[in-house]
């Protein structure tokens, strides 16, 4: 009789794999193609079409994967955890072009407003002011060192000890060393896999946190502070999520699983539906905070061209004559 947990946890990731992945190419194409000219659309669907076969070719690989997995069980756990590819799919190809297909969401540095007009951007250097303190990395390397700790102590304890079976005593051995040697396999695969990818993910995070912080913040012609604060509050959030998100919810989620596959081998099935079940938890508060992200950078670019819009306005009027004093004609902020 089939066990029910394996049978669960491989249809959760039968289902919630694809989605995830197929998440952002489909946000993308949904969003208009208001680009301002031929070469800007011409653009936004060059971008949309990488976005599509960077996809197609994650798909493909995670298929692989999953067909693969039915002989070896290796495969099946890296398949298991191939939805995070979502986020370089998300941050790096789908949010670019939809910014290139909906201008109005947000400009690119050295570029007009939506509207043609004249504007300022914020570009000043705001590494310093990170949210993320030298202390706060702590958390991440202290993390990373005690998982992988705890995965490779499995390799002090000998291998195959807990293995019952009948037989003569020759049969008995046999099937111990075959036994032992599927555990140190499996405590290997667990090891480099947790230590490479969580390392990765390490070496790329501090990169990743600056380039969020260097982003160009458009502002209007009169450089409102109502603005630059509005910037300054979702910065923050974006920073701190991919932070706590990627650097800290992320690896815990798998290092567990592995610490879990290779001390209680025995309970495999329960432990892939947990990491089933927490990964597609974590996959969706992702893609919610992804979407959240991007949904509050195009309000903020709209206010950011209605306030230039009302100081386009009020200049022409000062220019006939309309307005006393152009201090006074500034444009209140437009809640969102």
């Amino acid at each position: 009789m089939s066990d029910p947990f394996i049978t669960l946890g491989r249809l959760l990731t039968l289902i919630f794999v694809p989605v995830i992945l197929l998440f952002p190419v489909v946000f993308a194409a949904l969003v208009p193609n208001r680009a301002d000219n031929d070469s800007a659309r011409i653009k936004a669907r060059g971008l949309l079409l990488t976005l599509a076969i960077s996809t197609a070719v994650l798909l493909a690989i995670w298929v692989g994967l999953v067909l693969t997995g039915l002989r070896f069980n290796f495969a099946m756990i890296i398949a298991n955890f191939w939805w995070p590819w979502f986020f370089p799919l998300w941050f790096f190809l789908a949010m670019p072009a939809t910014l290139a297909k909906n201008p109005s969401w947000g400009w690119v540095a050295g570029g007009g407003s939506s509207s043609g007009g004249v504007r300022t951007a914020s570009l000043v250097n705001r590494e310093r002011t990170s949210p993320v303190t030298r202390a706060m990395w702590a958390v991440p390397i202290t993390l990373f060192i005690v998982i992988l700790a705890a995965i490779a102590a499995r390799g002090l304890l000998p291998f195959g000890g807990d293995l019952l079976v009948s037989g003569s005593a020759s049969e008995r051995e046999a099937a111990r060393v075959a036994y032992a040697e599927v555990e140190r396999s499996r405590w290997l695969v667990s090891l480099i896999v947790f230590g490479s990818v969580y390392g990765f993910l390490l070496a790329i995070l501090p990169r990743g946190l600056r380039r969020t912080l260097s982003e160009p913040e458009p502002m209007d012609a009169a450089g409102s502070p109502e603005l630059a604060e509005l910037y300054a509050a979702q910065r923050r959030k974006r920073v701190l999520g991919l932070f706590w998100g990627i650097g800290v919810a992320l690896p815990l989620l798998i290092g567990s699983f592995c610490v879990g596959k290779t001390w209680f081998p025995n309970d495999g099935s329960m432990w892939g539906l947990i990491a089933g079940i927490g990964g597609s938890i974590l996959g969706i508060c992702g893609t919610i905070f992804g979407t959240w992200m991007t949904v509050e950078r195009a309000r903020i670019a709209e206010l950011a061209a209605q306030l230039n819009a009302a100081n386009g306005s009020a200049g022409r009027e000062a220019g006939n004559g309309g307005v006393a004093d152009s201090k006074n004609s500034k444009p209140a902020l437009i809640q969102g």
